[in-house]
Parts: C-alpha cells; structure tokens; sequence
C-alpha cells in the first residue's frame, strides 16, 4: 500500500534534519548501544527525565566521544549540530527501549497464559492472567523527551514541511503537545472518515470520492456541508466494511514545530485522530 501511495504522489518522505556524510557514523553508534548497553546507561531514557542540564550535558558529552569533533566548526553551528544529535538519539532511544518492554510485554503474557492452563483444572473459571501493569509517569517524560526531540528536528533541520498540519492518533501525544505549544486554540474542522482500508481499488475509490466531494471540499474550512458530506461518504465508504473515525482539526496560533525564514512562528493546525465515539 505504502510503495503504491508514493507512486501516486498521495505519499512523500520528509527528513528535516538527514544525516548526510554521517548516516553510517550515527547507525554505528545505534548498533553498538544496542550491543553494549551498559556502556550507555547515561543515555537511558528513564534517566533523562531527571534533571534536564545533566541529562543534556550527558547525551552532548556521549555524542562528542563518539563522533570526535567531526560535527560542526563554528559555534552555532556546533550548537544546532549537537541539538539536531540530541534529538536523534533521544527518538533512537525511545524505539529501542518500547521494543524492549514490548518484548517483556509479550513474554510476560506468554507465561500468564502457560499459568492460567496449568491452573485450570485446579481452580475452575478463575482468572488468574493479572493485568500488566505500565508506569504512566515514565511514559509521560519519555513522551514529552521524544515531542521536544521531532520539535527540534523540525524547528532545527535543514527543510521545514511542506505542510504546516499535523495529525496525531495518539491522544496522550496531542495533549502534550497543544499543552507544550502554550498557544491558543480554536477549532478549524471536525469530520469523519473511513476507519480502514476494505479491500478494492484504494486509488479508483479515493478519486471518485474527491470528484464527488469537490463542492464540499472547495469551500474547506470556511464552511463545512455535514450532512452532504456524511451521505457521500456512506455511499463510497460503507460504514459496515470501513468503519469510522473522527477527524479533529485546531489551530494553534504559535507551535515550536516550525518557524519560517526570518525566524517568526506562523503557528500550525494541530489534529486528533480518533475512533468514532
């Protein structure tokens, strides 16, 4: 589906800040943090929530010794180099340890399920599977540590995004990011939309739909024709085999996502994707 969208042009690639000449340096450095992880317990996530400075001054300090001054020359340009290095590790990171409590997770409910048909015959129709148990807290820091990390990535990176909305189907990430953003909101759009893809020709369908739609979405968020809108999408998206979701829009009048040229903040559309309540 993925390679089919890029051919179509409905799909791009956006990196804000690539690597370049030190792509195979920083996946170096990945695979021997993954190797050696004890070597990089200063790195860890769970720590970084602690005080800021230190943590910072620690990733800095890692990255130097690794990379060997070989990033930046001037001073802003070593500063904005080591931020847009933070940032990278900071996201390596956060993928690395979610793998390694999925993989504890799914080992954990492996052996809850072996205990639950050992005991069966013992004690029967008791439920003896617990519920795992997450730490809300340490998700939330490591959360916030990974929305400062692409707020970064995107404010310091070399190109900014050809679009200024972002969409979220993370309620916990969109409320820490509206809440970082200390902006005010106001509500451009809410509307629905197919919760998946059916089977069928996605491109044929999505065409049909946007030409059905055109007197709809030209006049996009000025005004919105609901009901027209939910009888087109009925009749090209079936609820029974798509499904629905909810689409909420809102603009912030100033995000740290992104800034133009002369350093202003033009603020951006934040949106919410949610399963129809």
């Amino acid at each position: 589906m993925a390679g089919e969208l890029f051919e179509q042009g409905l799909l791009r690639f956006h990196c804000p800040a690539p690597l370049g000449a030190d792509r195979e340096l920083f996946l170096s450095m990945i695979k021997e943090m993954q190797q050696r992880p004890g070597d990089y317990a200063a790195l860890s996530l769970a720590g970084i929530g602690g005080k800021e400075a230190e943590s910072k001054d620690a990733i800095i300090s890692a990255v130097r010794r690794q990379i060997a001054g070989k990033v930046g020359t001037e001073a802003d340009d070593k500063e904005r180099a080591d931020i847009l290095w933070q940032a990278r590790l900071v996201l390596k990171l956060g993928e690395i340890v979610e793998r390694q409590e999925e993989d504890i997770r799914q080992s954990l409910h492996r052996i809850s399920l072996r205990e639950k048909s050992l005991f069966q015959t013992l004690r029967d129709d008791q439920d003896l599977t617990s519920p795992l148990e997450s730490n809300s807290a340490t998700d939330s820091s490591r959360m916030r540590l990974r929305l400062k990390a692409w707020r970064n990535l995107l404010t310091f990176g070399q190109t900014l995004p050809a679009s200024s909305i972002f969409v979220t189907a993370d309620r916990d990430a969109f409320d820490l990011l509206t809440e970082a953003s200390n902006a005010k909101s106001e509500s451009v759009l809410e509307l629905l939309l197919p919760a998946v893809v059916a089977n069928g020709d996605f491109s044929a369908k999505r065409a049909a739909f946007r030409t059905a739609a055109t007197d709809i979405l030209v006049d996009l968020p000025s005004s919105f024709a609901r009901n027209a809108w939910n009888i087109l999408l009925e009749q090209h998206y079936p609820i029974a085999e798509h499904g629905r979701c909810r689409l909420a829009l809102h603009f912030f009048d100033r995000t740290v996502c992104q800034q133009d040229s002369a350093g202003s903040d033009k603020g951006a559309v934040i949106g919410i994707l949610e399963p129809q309540p």
